[in-house]
């Protein structure tokens, strides 16, 4: 931007800080979007798999947003004085901690995504052995059949 003031270039200066402003806001709302997709996918997960909700869970998500944006705000002071320079053209700081955010909370999306499935998946066969259960020592075996999936569950979280 400096060459932009030595050449008394406003409209250019203009532009470019309306790029870079865009750029920041685009970083931080995706960001933002991100953890609030997978606080939705957290609770789908969790409604699906018959775990309650807590709101103790809901509001990691502002914590998330908060910790995020403290790294952020930080290295914005870096694209800031980057700025100055010429082949500093935009905010890569923020370019690239936002998309280390968005990908974190994707691959946590995709972990939820993998929990939902594979606990759906049981409910079909666990129907069908109950109805076929005709004997007390069936339904006891599916009991515990049942408790064994549900403790392996608990240890793999």
């Amino acid at each position: 931007m400096f060459d932009l003031i030595i050449e008394n270039d406003w409209d250019g200066l203009l532009i470019r800080l309306i790029i870079w402003a865009v750029v920041i806001f685009v970083a931080w709302i995706g960001m933002a979007i991100a953890c609030f997709v997978d606080m939705w996918s957290g609770v789908s997960t969790a409604r699906t798999i018959g775990e309650r909700v807590h709101s103790h869970r809901l509001r990691e998500t502002f914590q998330k947003i908060k910790d995020y944006a403290g790294v952020l705000f930080p290295f914005m002071f870096i694209d800031i004085i980057g700025s100055l320079f010429s082949f500093y053209f935009l905010p890569f700081f923020q370019i690239m901690i936002a998309a280390g955010a968005i990908t974190i909370e994707g691959w946590s999306v995709l972990e939820n995504k993998k929990r939902k499935r594979s606990h759906a998946a049981l409910i079909p066969e666990l129907a069908k052995d109950i109805i076929q259960c005709a004997r007390e020592k069936d339904a006891e075996a599916l009991i515990e059949t049942i408790q064994n999936l549900s403790t392996k569950n608990k240890e793999n979280e």
